[in-house]
């Protein structure tokens, strides 16, 4: 299977190391992926009963890189400090693109299985 990905805009600038990026790519979730956020979440008690949380861990793990026009960019690690950091509209946006590679990966499983 390949691995899909989605390359869109932040809602507002974020700043890692002094650097402005506008722009993140986000490859789809593995079940590996799953599990450890999941598990990184039990100690603190949460889980996918927490789904603001989760989803943030899912997040981290699948942010590939962020970038901007000048060039730059950063591959991680990411973490849920920064990503809490980015502010609630770039939290938006990175679900709805987190959601819409997941659906880009299903419909690539679904061609192979009808071929």
């Amino acid at each position: 299977m390949s691995e899909s990905t989605n390359q869109k805009p932040f809602a507002k600038p974020i700043t890692i190391a002094g650097i402005n990026y506008t722009h993140f790519m986000m490859r789809e979730s593995t079940v590996d992926d799953m599990f450890a956020a999941e598990m990184e979440l039990v100690p603190i008690g949460g889980g996918t009963h927490t789904p603001l949380v989760f989803n943030g861990q899912m997040m981290v793990r699948q942010l590939e890189q962020v970038s901007n026009a000048k060039g730059d960019s950063f591959v991680g690690p990411f973490t849920m400090n920064m990503l809490k950091s980015w502010g609630p509209r770039n939290y938006r946006r990175l679900r709805t693109a987190q959601v819409e590679v997941d659906l880009l990966g299903e419909d690539e499983l679904s061609d192979q299985e009808e071929s």
